[in-house]
Parts: C-alpha cells; sequence; structure tokens
C-alpha cells in the first residue's frame, strides 16, 4: 500500500484576503461607472464582446442623465465647452456672407453627360477653394477643409489633374423603343409591368407614397394620356429602371425626361396629388442619383410648400379630412377618388424623410419642416391602423410595407433637431451630444426586431431598407460627433491630451466610423439601391479616420485601426462600381488623401501604412513633385513652415495666436461654410472645356446625405 501523501494547505494572509477584497470592490466600481445601465447579473454578457464593442458600449452609457436637450443648456452650449477644448468661441462665427455671385449649373452641365458632374454639396470634388455654395458643419467639405488645414502640402497632390473620366460618357445607348422621346410615349406593356414592379419592391418601402393598388389598376387600364398621371408614370418608370440595373445603365434618363416634360412652373399651381408626388420622387431621390443636390434642394423646398397649401401637414376631423379631400382628387377619369386619411399621413411623412435624408449632412436649415404647426399623426398610428395584422396575411405585408417610414419618421424627426442645432451652433455642449446620442440610441434599441435584427427572417423587399436604415442610424451618429473631432484636429491635439468630455465624442466619432465601414462592407446587397447608399455612407465614414490620420498619429496601434479602415473602405470602393456610379470616384478621392497621408508621414518598415506590395484596388498615383517639395518618399519629409508649429502645445500654436479659445482661427471657420473647388482630378468629357468644363466625377449620392439613402 503506497504511502498517503497529505496536501499541504495554503492559508492566504489576512493582508492578502483584505487585499483581493478591495481590488473587487475597486473593479465592481470601475465596471458601474463604465456601464451603469447593466447590473452584476450581467456583467458575464461583457465577457464575450470585442473590445471595439465594450468601448461603443461604455462610451453610449458614459455621460449625465439622458434627457432631452433644455433650453437652458441649449443656450450655453458654446460657453460650456469653450472651457475645455479651446475651439469652441471660434465657431460662433461659422456664418457668412455669400460673395457678390455665387453660382452653379447643376442642369447645364447634365444637358450633355448624365453621370459626369461632380457633386460638390457632398465633397466628391475635393472642393477646399472655390466659393460655390452654402454647407456647414455637418458637411464632407467641413471634414477637407480641416485636413488641408493640418497638412497644406496635402493640397497639390489632392488637385493633381488626372486623365481618366468616371464612366464611358455613353457607356449603354437606350434600348431601341426608348429612342422616341415622345413626351406621351411608353415602353411595352410587359416592360412597363416590369419596371413598375421594381420601383415597388426596390424603392416604394422607402418612402411608400404612392397607394400601390390605385397605381395598378389605373396603368392597366391604359386610358390615361393627362400629364399628372404620365408625370408619376414616367418617374416611377425611371426608378424602377434604375433599381433594376447596374451603375452604367442610362436608360431611366430617358423617362426621367419625359416626367419632367409633363411639369413645369405651371405644375406648382396645380392642387393634384399626383404631380405632388412626381415632383416629390424627382426632387427628393432621383435628383440626387443624378448628382444635382442643389436643384434638387431648391425644388424640394417648392414641394413641401405645395403640400402645406394641400393642407397634408394637418390632420383633420372625420368631416373636415371628407371636406379637405374633395380639393385631393385626382383629376382625370379618376376623378372622384379620394385620397384616404392614412395615405394623406404617409405622403406627408414621406416628403418629411426625403428632405430630412437630403440635407442633414449639408450644415443647411431645416427652414421650419418641423414644429407646432405640423399636426398630422405619424403613418400607422390612427385608430386601429396601429393592431398587427395576422402573420402571412395581405395586410401584414401591406403593414411591412409602411413600417419603415413609422420608424424613419420619428428618426428623422431627431435627425432634424440635431440639423438646426449644428447650423445654430457647429459645436454642442457635453450635455447636448449626450442627450441627442441617447435619444438616437433609443429610436435604434426601439426598433421591432425585423428592422433592427439582420438574422430576422424578412420579406425581400425589406432587406435593403432595414440596412440602409442601420447605415442612416451610424451616420447621424457621426454627424453629431464630427464637429468634436474636427476641433481637436485643428489643435493638433492627440487624444491623451483632450479633456474627458472631448474624449468621449472623439472616441464614438472614431468607433462609429470603423463599424459603420465594417459593416456596410460585409452587408451591402448586390443591388444599386444598396450600393448606392452604401458608397455614400462609407465615403462620409472615411472623413473620420482621415482626419484622425492628419491630425494624431502619437498612438502607433489608433493609427494601424485607422489605416485599416481606410483599406476596407477602399477595397469596398473597388467592390461597388457596377452598383454605384460614385464607387469610382470616392475610390479616387480616399486614395489621394490616404496616399497623402502616406507621403506626409512616412511609415516604418513592418507597419500597416508601410505597403511593401501595392493594393490593387488603390489608384497609384504619380505625383508632380515640383508642388510636392515638402515630401519625401521613403524618409521623413521636412514639415513645411506653415505659420505655427505643428506638434507645438495647442495653446502656444505660432500662427494661431495664444488664445486657449483659438478665436484668431474664426476666419477659417468663416471659410468653411461655403462649399469650394479645387481643380477637378478628372479631365472634362469629350475633350471640352470653359462653360461646360465638368469639374468632377459622377457622384452616387444625391444631395445631401443621406445616400444616400434612408
Amino acid at each position: 500500500m503506497a504511502p498517503s501523501h497529505a496536501v499541504s494547505r495554503v492559508v492566504p494572509s489576512r493582508k492578502l484576503v483584505d487585499k483581493l477584497s478591495t481590488n473587487i470592490e475597486q473593479y465592481k466600481t470601475i465596471i458601474a461607472k463604465l456601464y451603469p445601465s447593466k447590473s452584476l447579473d450581467e456583467i458575464e454578457s461583457l465577457v464575450s464582446m470585442q473590445r471595439e464593442e465594450l468601448l461603443e458600449l461604455a462610451l453610449s452609457t458614459s455621460g449625465p442623465a439622458q434627457t432631452t436637450p433644455s433650453p437652458t443648456v441649449e443656450s450655453h452650449s458654446i460657453s460650456d465647452l469653450s472651457h475645455g477644448s479651446g475651439g469652441a468661441e471660434s465657431l460662433e462665427a461659422l456664418e457668412q456672407a455669400p460673395p457678390q455671385d455665387p453660382f452653379w449649373d447643376e442642369a447645364r452641365k447634365h444637358q450633355l453627360r448624365v453621370q459626369g458632374v461632380s457633386d460638390d454639396v457632398n465633397g466628391l470634388s475635393l472642393s477646399v477653394d472655390r466659393l460655390s455654395s452654402y454647407v456647414g458643419i455637418s458637411s464632407i467639405t467641413a471634414a477637407l477643409k480641416v485636413i488641408v488645414r493640418c497638412a497644406p502640402q496635402a493640397r497639390p497632390l489632392i488637385a493633381q489633374s488626372n486623365n481618366e473620366t468616371v464612366l464611358p460618357s455613353r457607356a449603354n445607348s437606350p434600348a431601341p423603343e426608348l429612342a422616341d422621346n415622345r413626351p406621351d410615349a411608353l415602353p411595352p406593356p410587359p416592360q412597363g409591368q416590369a419596371l413598375i414592379e421594381s420601383y415597388f419592391e426596390c424603392v416604394h418601402p422607402f418612402f411608400p407614397m404612392i397607394e400601390e393598388r390605385k397605381f395598378w389598376s389605373t396603368y392597366l387600364l391604359g386610358d390615361r394620356r393627362d400629364s399628372p398621371w404620365l408625370a408619376l408614370l414616367n418617374i416611377v418608370f425611371a426608378l424602377g429602371s434604375l433599381a433594376s440595373s447596374t451603375a452604367s445603365n442610362e436608360a431611366h434618363y430617358v423617362y426621367f425626361n419625359r416626367s419632367r416634360r409633363h411639369l413645369s412652373f405651371e405644375s406648382f399651381g396645380s392642387g393634384n396629388l399626383e404631380v405632388l408626388q412626381a415632383l416629390a420622387i424627382m426632387s427628393g431621390y432621383y435628383m440626387h442619383y443624378l448628382n444635382r443636390p442643389n436643384e434638387a434642394h431648391s425644388l424640394m423646398g417648392g414641394v413641401l410648400r405645395m403640400a402645406t397649401a394641400l393642407g397634408l401637414h394637418r390632420e383633420y376631423s372625420d368631416r373636415a379630412t371628407h371636406d379637405n379631400n374633395q380639393l385631393l382628387s385626382v383629376l382625370g377619369p379618376g376623378e372622384g377618388d379620394t385620397v384616404s386619411p392614412e395615405n394623406r399621413r404617409r405622403i406627408w411623412w414621406s416628403l418629411f424623410c426625403l428632405d430630412a435624408w437630403a440635407s442633414t449632412t449639408t450644415g443647411r436649415p431645416s427652414l421650419g419642416r418641423m414644429g407646432p404647426s405640423i399636426t398630422v399623426l405619424r403613418p400607422g398610428t390612427a385608430n386601429n391602423s396601429g393592431i398587427l395584422p395576422q402573420p402571412n396575411s395581405p395586410q401584414y405585408l401591406e403593414y411591412l410595407r409602411v413600417l419603415p417610414l413609422i420608424h424613419a419618421s420619428e428618426f428623422c424627426t431627431i435627425a432634424t433637431k440635431i440639423q438646426d442645432r449644428l447650423v445654430e451652433s457647429p459645436l454642442l455642449s457635453r450635455a447636448e451630444i449626450a442627450a441627442y446620442d441617447a435619444d438616437i440610441i433609443k429610436w435604434h434599441d426601439e426598433l421591432p426586431p425585423i428592422l433592427s435584427n439582420p438574422l430576422e427572417s424578412c420579406p425581400d423587399f425589406l432587406r435593403r431598407v432595414r440596412l440602409v436604415m442601420k447605415w442612416r442610424f451610424q451616420n447621424l451618429r457621426i454627424v453629431l460627433h464630427r464637429p468634436a473631432l474636427l476641433v481637436s484636429a485643428l489643435r493638433r491635439c492627440p487624444l491623451q491630451d483632450l479633456s474627458a468630455e472631448e474624449k468621449v465624442s472623439v472616441g464614438k466619432c472614431r468607433i462609429i466610423a470603423a463599424k459603420t465601414i465594417e459593416d456596410i462592407s460585409n452587408e451591402c446587397l448586390p443591388d444599386l439601391i444598396s450600393g448606392w447608399n452604401a458608397v455614400w455612407f462609407t465615403f462620409q465614414a472615411c472623413m473620420v479616420p482621415l482626419v484622425s490620420l492628419f491630425s494624431d498619429t502619437s498612438v502607433p496601434e489608433e493609427t494601424q485601426k485607422w489605416c485599416a479602415s481606410i483599406e476596407t473602405a477602399l477595397t469596398f470602393f473597388a467592390r461597388s462600381k457596377p452598383w454605384s456610379i460614385a464607387a469610382k470616384r470616392s475610390l479616387d478621392a480616399v486614395s489621394r488623401l490616404y496616399q497623402a497621408y502616406k507621403m506626409q508621414f512616412p511609415a516604418q518598415p513592418g507597419s500597416l501604412g508601410a505597403q511593401q506590395v501595392p493594393n490593387p484596388n488603390i489608384p497609384q498615383f504619380a505625383p508632380d513633385m515640383q508642388g510636392l517639395s515638402g515630401f519625401a518618399y521613403g524618409a521623413a519629409a521636412p514639415v513645411p513652415d506653415y505659420g505655427f508649429a505643428m506638434n507645438a502645445n495647442p495653446d502656444m500654436m505660432e500662427g494661431w495666436g495664444r488664445d486657449p479659445n483659438m478665436a484668431n482661427i474664426s476666419g477659417f471657420w468663416d471659410d468653411m461654410m461655403w462649399d469650394t473647388n479645387l481643380p477637378d482630378m478628372l479631365d472634362a468629357p469629350f475633350g471640352m472645356a470653359g462653360d461646360f468644363d465638368f469639374q468632377g466625377a459622377a457622384q452616387d449620392t444625391g444631395a445631401p446625405c443621406w445616400m444616400q439613402g434612408n
């Protein structure tokens, strides 16, 4: 029998036990501060989360109680923040009188080339110099100007011309049946039906302002040739054609021209819903694809005025609704048909969302699309319309078609508040930013699973719209937090030197942008509506790591993450060319900025920024070295004299003054309010110049923003 060996028992000392107990309490205190909404029982759920997810959760739940900003908070936003950031007061001078003769001519440029004009409002022309049109702190132009301010020697590389064109001037000729461009011409019935089906499957769920059943009935009956109907029918054909093809298709433009020929200035004097719907779809969505954001912006203003003249902004009693609907009867053979109260709501909130999506990232004011005078109920909220129909029933599918609008109208209400506050005060207080951010997150958390959970099964028509809703949600958070990033970049202030409040906004902005790029790269569907939106939101998100790279390289690990995000975006742009006319332009623009960064900050061997083998997805540009004497390849580049010390303490920057509020740079922010142009990176189409000199390439998204998207 083997001798037994007693197991020695280690008895911890009292001192060790006390120390461990104290450490555990300290850890609990830290966890409670980082995640105040998590109980101790829920802490286990954090173990499986990635570092970025933990950071995002911590940043999202930090700060004071999440309440709606009060007037007191708003009125003190600038002064509150100026004590910590040193840059807020300089933003008070953001507004600037327009030049004597501001000018743009989107329509004239499009007479020769559908996809050839740059969209200065959305930044794809890399504009930073010449006055064009008003944009604010929420715009891409603001980020581009910060980059050029941080790295003036990058300007020649960004502006260097390139002999490529975005697409062949006419990649595909219109189909033979479209060659006849008479206003009353129609495609063969089978083709027309296919285009209408494409519209209602891919576009209608974003803004369901057309009664689908009535529209089909009128089309199949085939006895109407009046202008209001043909204007609406042809713009539906245009978007159906767009949604069912690739970026090389231009057949949709023929339908657009036909629709436009049935509309005129006199159309605004018509109390006709079909005219209103045609103008709304054209200006609120389609024109953004054509890169005509200023024209779309102006036209949408008229559409909203027309809608209020028709009383769509008000909720009525049953009798008042009946009387008012007599003013909204569809003219022509359908006269006498009236619009249901529910569809009136859908039309108004569709207009509201289209205008909000298009203007959130321009820094332009909303001009009162929301206020106490707007009393119309949200779609799906009146009477018993909020009762959920039985799954798989026709009523349930109809409910799902309007479900995105129900929640998008709530989202756009929040976006409108943020838009107007950023126009009024470009840098908000920490408390106000936290409150708005909490509103956005709450909206997303309360979405039904079918709109928020990518693993939840849903009809095909909901797949792209719920993706775009998510991307818009992420983009709005970027827009909210980006001003803090821009101010810290102008100060050349490393993250560790920022105040705790600034770190929250700057950190959130960077984390959300990185996640947006990664999510879109993994989620985007292979169709034009998805690609159009995805490329725009990715381009927006790219400005965050680019600004960060040019302004703060103090933490190599973070720098590598920003480079990785840019690389991911460039690969995505290259992959998305069939689905977005802006993909190639976005690829070129971001590539130029990224290469300018690598030339200004040559990477050490082995780091992510030092590419030993060129990435085939990144265009390789050979800069004109005469304009880039400050650059050096493979060695540290000499830093030219900008008038201030690039790496100095922000409070001691020469040329910026020693004022901690940086009042001396107010002129920079004055100038930032106007969208401007460097010489375009692309040659003029067809070798033309002068009046028809195209300053940029096509941009996929339209006017502003969203989108482009939802």
